[in-house]
């Protein structure tokens, strides 16, 4: 049984041969929609942070190569560390040329060096402005003419303004052999050049959005497409933190993106069945063989099946959550109950709402509370309504207490099924039930489990990032 997920495959042959959430549809569609563009396009590929972009990236980014359209990925967060974005962007253009096999390589070379050497220029344009600022501020100012000052400012005034032609001719120039580097890449097989840039929502708020702009600004030319990968919601927060809580985030991205493609949503179950596999839970799982533990397995899957659908889990958090799994079970025997309905509702819990989980370890937070947060969940009553629902809140109700002796903890329940004002059959049944259970965890050893269940995840969450 494995501790950690490994990342995934992604054969050269057949990149989607792993697709657990069947994006493969995504990116045939995707790629027909590049192939039939000239014009240059920046489009964003979005999803919420954790729901497997960079994934299906780096799947799509080897499934257009293997279509021969030229794609450059470029991971704007472990390029965060630059100063300058657009000398990273184009650097990465650069990059990507000494692995082009093509047939007109030396033209295509020969034009992105032009481009780079006046891009270069527009970059080193402000320096000369910058260092005579700077020196200005380290004179002593008493010791300064007013004609002095009056004369340095007339010099950097003028400055700016030359300076400010020349950057407007070089972008033009920049851009025209830009455009034909991009041309010559296309006359290949007349597709476009494919620039991805991934996780840019994880980037320091500046970085973001100077990339999101020189991008558009630079690199705006025919057969040049930009693919964003990025939580646009995540990216607004970052754009209201440079320019303030005020701006129109949608207006502003609208100058930058001109299409999104919303990833699809996963089949509920999907990843999380994929998970056991890559972890091995059914080597530990099939081990169990008594009465008390022989479905522990089917348990844990199904509940968190349906308390990662409930909660809205990222396919991080829900990796996140079968690592705290598998180290729990590293220390639990195969003879040992486990409790998996409750224990995934602790580890998810502590994954998904940790204030919550912390309430609940202090003993801030009641079973009963507990019990009513769960139940205040949209979607909830399928969950509660289930067998395994009845077991949950049967381990919920008991989770504090040691020994059944006709604790009050059934109190509610046999209230419920002796008063004669309650006349849904439907609801004394269920509470005939449950108080059926907890006489079972009593006999089981069920009871009190939260303290046992509490440090095998605490000792698991030490070895987890």
């Amino acid at each position: 049984m494995q501790l950690k997920n490994k990342c995934i495959e992604i054969p050269e042959d057949f990149p989607f041969q792993h697709d657990i959430l069947n994006r493969g549809e995504s990116a045939e569609v995707l790629t027909e929609f590049v192939n039939s563009t000239k014009e240059p396009l920046v489009l964003c590929i979005d999803a919420p942070w954790g729901q497997g972009k960079t994934t299906f990236l780096t799947m799509w980014k080897q499934y257009l190569k293997n279509n021969e359209v030229q794609t450059i990925y470029y991971n704007a967060w472990e390029n965060d560390f630059t100063d300058d974005a657009f000398i990273s962007l184009l650097g990465e253009i650069g990059s990507a040329i000494e692995g082009y096999s093509l047939e007109a390589e030396g033209k295509t070379k020969q034009y992105y060096n032009k481009a780079k050497k006046i891009g270069l220029g527009l970059v080193k344009r402000s320096v000369p402005i910058a260092a005579k600022v700077a020196t200005a501020g380290a004179l002593d100012l008493d010791k300064i003419t007013e004609q002095a000052l009056s004369s340095l400012a007339e010099i950097i005034a003028k400055e700016k303004i030359e300076n400010y032609e020349k950057s407007k001719k070089s972008l033009k120039e920049f851009r025209k052999e830009l455009s034909s580097f991009a041309n010559e890449l296309a006359k290949k097989n007349n597709k476009p050049l494919v620039f991805i840039i991934d996780e840019l929502d994880r980037c320091r708020p500046n970085f973001s959005i100077e990339i999101l702009e020189k991008a558009k600004h630079f690199f705006n030319v025919e057969n040049i497409i930009f693919v964003l990968g990025a939580d646009k919601t995540q990216l607004g927060h970052s754009i209201k933190s440079v320019y303030g809580s005020e701006i129109d985030v949608n207006g502003y991205l609208r100058r930058f993106i001109d299409l999104d493609y919303l990833l699809p949503k996963p089949e509920k179950g999907a990843f999380v069945k994929s998970l056991f596999i890559k972890f091995s839970f059914e080597d530990y799982f099939s081990s169990k063989n008594n009465d008390a533990t022989r479905y522990e397995g089917e348990q844990t899957l199904s509940m968190f099946i349906e308390l990662f659908d409930l909660l809205k889990l990222s396919l991080r958090e829900q990796e996140q959550c079968c690592s705290i799994l598998s180290l729990a079970i590293k220390t639990t025997s195969k003879n040992q109950q486990l409790h998996p309905l409750f224990l995934c509702l602790l580890i998810v819990l502590k994954i998904k709402e940790p204030s919550f989980y912390k309430s609940l370890v202090l003993g801030d937070t009641t079973p009963k509370e507990l019990l009513s947060y769960i139940e205040n969940l949209h979607g909830s009553d399928k969950l509660l309504s289930s067998n395994y629902g009845f077991v949950l809140e049967a381990y919920i109700m008991t989770c504090k207490i040691k020994h059944y002796n006709g604790d009050n903890v059934i109190d509610d329940y046999q209230k419920v099924i002796d008063s004669p004002e309650v006349l849904n059959n439907v609801l004394k049944a269920r509470a005939t039930r449950i108080i059926k259970i907890i006489n079972n965890l009593d006999y089981e050893g069920g009871l009190g489990s939260l303290s046992f269940l509490i440090k095998k995840i605490e000792i698991a969450t030490r070895f987890v990032n």
